[in-house]
């Protein structure tokens, strides 16, 4: 098929890779140069900034580069001396806010710091609270500046010199409500699950079934049919496999047998090594994908395999090139991803992935079942659940008489739609550990459970959740193991009552 893609987008992609790399970066190696120290910052720290658009403007654009789930730190810029700056620099940003005065100070702050998954109010109370304006070493807003300037940013104002006044110019254009009326609803390759072009993941643990659903979900939509019965949009779909490449024709073959001969333009495969966040791979790549296509990436760590997925520079690289293919080629990109050591977290690598995505579908396997999550859609409710299972085909036998077979992907009659599980992290963690304690549970049946239910003490389950909460201060657990709770009663994911001896008990819906 020839492919869509003119020499301005093949111009486009180089540019936008070698040009617009991302401004946002974690972790580099940080040093500022003594020599460069005596500069005088925007503002002393005794003057005061005066709270007007342009310092606002200012100070947003700093937080902009800096990420806000870092660890909390002691409100220090350097970590040793004076050349190596903090990567631990969540409180300094804090308390240079706050130094400023502000009245909307606090609420910049706050937004900032909610962009982490790790944020409390009460944390973020106390860590506000906590500056002392009349500490003779105070941290102030130049600290915020410098340590914004030492990832990337370049600020809006310089050794006292503000930028040029802005022209006017029609680049924006503001939207009233007769404008908004007019604006064309999402158009779905996946309805309500995956958008027709932009960014998408399908994730999982290894062996969980991921590459199996990538497959099936392909074939549904060079089919046009529907998928696990929801509406797909017929296009091409491309799939680069970068993983188990001796095993694709097998797989293609089992999934004829499940859904039919493919269209013959329709299902395409890549074996060829691909590294997303290379120029030239890049541009290859979209010569060859016609506009308007699914283009699955299985998997991101093998399309990036120096990459640190942890740091929020190298995701930024790889987010930055998989958004460039998809602009180029009008295309919609799904990287297939891995789950950390906990699965309860998501995806693997930094959270700017699951944020960066417009859609996203988790694929899980326990001892008696698989499923697959809309963990994250557009404009659409999240946390439905599919159960599936895999079809083992025998395909023939090879030369020495012994069978080939592999899998397709097929509804599990026995419990095709399942709860929902929580959409929070936490929230998912504090009920993995009561279904486990409940597992177990010695007592069945209280309140109005029903017979045979498994049921625990409020005080069992308070317990059994704290102990999953590591990372909390030890004496804080039992009051989040309570929030977590009573967030799982209030969005319906377990039950509780209080029985004729006033004892309270927890059990699963």
């Amino acid at each position: 098929m020839k492919s869509n893609v003119t020499t301005e987008m093949l111009r486009r992609v180089n540019d936008e890779l070698t040009s617009n790399k991302p401004k946002v970066v974690s972790k580099p190696s940080l040093t500022i140069s003594l020599a460069n120290t005596h500069h005088t910052q925007p503002h002393s720290v005794h003057a005061p900034v005066p709270e007007v658009p342009e310092q606002i403007a200012k100070l947003k654009s700093a937080l902009s580069v800096l990420s806000s789930d870092v660890p909390r730190g002691q409100g220090k810029l350097y970590e040793t001396g004076e050349t190596s700056v903090s990567e631990d620099y969540w409180l300094l940003v804090i308390w240079a806010i706050a130094s400023l005065g502000w009245t909307c100070g606090e609420e910049i702050a706050r937004y900032w710091s909610k962009q982490s998954d790790r944020f409390t109010d009460e944390g973020f109370e106390q860590a506000w609270n906590g500056f002392d304006p009349n500490k003779p070493d105070k941290v102030g807003i130049g600290s915020l500046y410098k340590l914004a300037k030492a990832y990337g940013w370049t600020a809006l104002k310089i050794e006292g010199v503000l930028a040029p006044p802005i022209p006017v110019s029609d680049r924006y254009k503001v939207m009233w409500p007769t404008d908004i009326a007019n604006i064309q609803p999402i158009q779905w390759r996946l309805k309500h699950v995956l958008p027709a072009t932009g960014l998408a993941a399908i994730y999982g643990p290894s062996g969980s079934g991921k590459s199996f659903i990538t497959v099936d979900l392909g074939g549904a939509i060079s089919h046009g049919k529907p998928w696990f019965g929801i509406k797909t949009c017929q296009t091409t779909v491309i799939y680069v496999v970068l993983e188990g490449e001796a095993g694709i024709r097998n797989r293609i073959w089992a999934l004829e047998k499940a859904q039919g001969p493919l269209p013959p333009t329709g299902f395409g495969v890549i074996t060829q090594p691909f590294e997303i966040v290379k120029p030239q791979d890049l541009i290859d790549l979209s010569a060859v994908i016609p506009s308007g296509s699914v283009v699955f990436i299985d998997t991101l760590n093998r399309a990036a395999p120096t990459a640190d997925e942890n740091s929020s520079r190298d995701m930024g690289e790889i987010l930055e090139a998989a958004k460039t293919l998809y602009r180029v080629t009008n295309s919609l990109v799904v990287l297939v991803h891995h789950t950390g050591k906990d699965a309860s977290r998501g995806m693997r690598g930094h959270s700017s992935l699951f944020a960066a995505v417009d859609g996203a579908i988790e694929v899980s396997r326990n001892d008696t079942k698989r499923s697959w999550t809309v963990a994250k859609t557009k404009d659409g409710e999240d946390g439905k659940t599919v159960n599936f299972r895999l079809k083992h085909h025998v395909l023939g036998q090879d030369a020495d008489g012994e069978d080939i077979v592999s899998c397709s992907v097929e509804p599990d009659s026995s419990q095709v739609f399942v709860n929902r599980e929580p959409s929070g992290a936490k929230q998912r963690l504090a009920l993995a550990a009561i279904r486990r304690a409940l597992a177990s549970a010695t007592n069945s049946g209280k309140c109005t459970a029903g017979t045979g239910t498994p049921c625990l003490t409020v005080t069992e389950a308070i317990t059994t959740v704290a102990a999953e909460l590591t990372t909390e201060l030890a004496n804080k657990r039992n009051y989040k193991a309570k929030g977590l709770i009573d967030a799982l009663l209030g969005g319906g994911f377990i039950s509780s009552a209080i029985d004729a001896q006033g004892d309270g008990w927890v059990w699963k819906l």
